[in-house]
């Protein structure tokens, strides 16, 4: 009986151990990386840390988001979606495994959800060209914002005032991509750099930087950061020409930016974007070396989408129903006891 007792005595000090420990890698991960995954047939939600281990799998069916962005809270997912049809942005709360249709029919996409919570910017072909508008996080008062066309995906300043963009204007002989910023209410706009066609930009946790793709001194496509005035033109990756670069995503600790790789195909043929990112990775470049150190590769294997996006809010996740933080990486857990296999072990963050 004693024997007994002592191993269950040990049992518990282990599982406890365990517990401690999950908290305190979670406690450490300061920059947790999302994105969905085409290797899966429900293209789930990944989170992984910038070495690459999978903390979790979300499982969003039915939405299954071609993009996505996190609410500030953490508690919630806009996306983009074509399950009716026709691309929209819809709402799926994370505690409940509820989906939330915001808009209907405007060939609506690109979904960005503002710092402070209130408002959600998109891109939108409702008005026959692709500008960006603005509505409540319930889909009501929508407002168009820009009126220029092209437009790429929004990006939130972190103070919620300013909107960055890429954009090809509809005016001019040449059209030519160029970074624009303005502010949250459409006015006020300004062009700061020539971009390339890759619609994307990310800004800085410190508000004074924007990092966005443009082509270097040898012609390819390579991240670059920009301060909100113009000014400060820094080169951050130096990739192959061969490689496609896209979707920059800044850190919130502002150490990291993560970037979607995609290998160019060697034959001179026309290929689309699609077959060109079947196989893409996400990759991390370290902003305080001024990008000038080895990229890391985090995806290792999983297929992933040209959407990602930093986690804002890691102290929302559990999967536990009471919130318990000891359970928040039971996830990790499991897929290291099954020889790095990850399982669909979960459906819902309570």
């Amino acid at each position: 009986m004693r024997r007994e007792r002592t191993y269950v005595i040990l049992g518990a000090v282990l599982l406890l151990s365990i517990s401690l420990l999950v908290r305190s890698n979670w406690a450490d991960e300061q920059d947790i990386i999302s994105f969905i995954s085409k290797k899966d047939e429900d293209r789930p939600i990944y989170l992984i840390n910038i070495q690459g281990e999978v903390l979790q799998k979300l499982i969003t069916e039915p939405g299954q988001p071609a993009t996505f962005t996190w609410s500030p809270d953490g508690r919630s997912i806009t996306y983009g979606s074509n399950r009716n049809g026709d691309p929209d942005i819809y709402v799926m709360d994370m505690r409940t495994n509820t989906h939330r249709q915001l808009t209907f029919g405007g060939r609506d996409l690109w979904p960005a959800w503002s710092p402070n919570g209130k408002w959600i910017a998109f891109v939108s072909e409702r008005a026959a060209d692709r500008d960006i508008y603005r509505m409540d996080v319930n889909g009501e008062n929508v407002k168009r914002l820009t009126n220029q066309g092209k437009c790429g995906r929004p990006a939130w300043s972190p103070d919620s005032q300013w909107i960055a963009f890429v954009s090809t204007p509809n005016e001019g002989v040449i059209a030519k991509p160029f970074l624009f910023v303005m502010h949250a209410d459409g006015r006020r706009l300004r062009q700061l750099a020539e971009a390339v066609s890759f619609p994307h930009c990310t800004w800085a946790p410190s508000g004074k930087q924007i990092a966005f793709i443009s082509s270097d001194a040898e012609g390819g496509n390579d991240i670059f950061s920009i301060n909100v005035d113009g000014g400060n033109l820094r080169q951050l990756t130096w990739s192959d020409p061969l490689v496609l670069i896209s979707s920059p995503v800044w850190s919130p600790s502002g150490k990291w930016i993560a970037y979607v790789l995609a290998q160019m195909p060697v034959e001179l043929k026309p290929v689309a974007a699609a077959e060109i990112f079947a196989n893409s990775v996400i990759y991390i470049v370290n902003t305080a070396d001024g990008g000038r150190g080895e990229p890391l590769e985090s995806t290792r294997g999983l297929i992933t989408s040209s959407s990602l996006a930093w986690i804002p809010a890691k102290e929302s996740f559990s999967v536990s129903p009471k919130g318990e933080k000891q359970m928040t990486l039971w996830g990790k857990l499991k897929q290291l006891g099954n020889n790095g296999q990850t399982d669909k072990y979960l459906n819902v963050i309570p």
